[in-house]
């Protein structure tokens, strides 16, 4: 599994979970960078596969 696949897979169950709630804001490309020591591109990758999964909108 690639860095972005288990990221995706990560912030995946965190929605699932509630942990982040309808209509709000995720943390910023930057901040998730940081937090799990990887790239910016990365990070933009999960988060477009998340788009991908209908489970957050641009």
């Amino acid at each position: 599994m690639t860095r972005y696949q288990h990221l995706a897979t990560l912030l995946a169950e965190r929605i699932e979970q509630g942990l982040y709630r309808h209509g709000e804001k995720l943390p910023s490309v930057r901040c998730l960078s940081q937090e799990h020591g990887v790239s910016i591109s990365t990070v933009q990758q999960a988060y477009q596969t998340l788009e991908t999964m209908n489970l957050i909108t641009p």
